[in-house]
């Protein structure tokens, strides 16, 4: 990889990393400045969000103080960010440290301009009956 691709990348994976901040703090316009206009949007168990004010407005319908996102992993290649990470939730008045969460792959895909063209979700979930978790553990039948 050249220097300035190295650096195009750096400044990708940048813009997807602010993606989480605006969204923890409530900065839906910060969010905005991150984004294509056509930009999508693909979270399990919602439908596909399309263009701006269609991401915006399913962002903004889960923004909160209460929700944050705890990043891990981060791996970048050829205009796409990977972002493994776990979301947490803290119910209203609950005492700190009482919050739940589950683990996410965020896959962004970005723009020539760095800017984010696509994120899909992926959540971690136990696989349902009949498939094997591992394959040394078969599935109890």
């Amino acid at each position: 990889m050249s220097p300035a691709d190295s650096a195009v990348m750096a400044a990708g994976v940048k813009h997807a990393m602010l993606t989480y901040h605006y969204l923890d703090i409530g900065d839906i316009d910060g969010y905005a400045s991150l984004t294509e206009e056509n930009v999508t949007l693909d979270h399990p168990g919602a439908p596909p969000y399309r263009g701006r004010d269609e991401v915006l407005s399913a962002q903004a319908a889960l923004a909160t103080l209460l929700r944050r996102h705890e990043l891990d992993t981060v791996v970048a290649d050829e205009g796409r960010v990977v972002v493994l990470g776990r979301v947490v939730r803290q119910a209203p008045g609950a005492v700190r440290g009482a919050a739940h969460g589950v683990d996410f792959a965020d896959v962004f895909t970005l723009s020539g301009q760095t800017l984010v063209r696509a994120c899909r979700r992926y959540y971690y979930a136990t696989p349902s009956s009949g498939l094997s978790a591992h394959p040394e553990h078969p599935a109890a039948e």
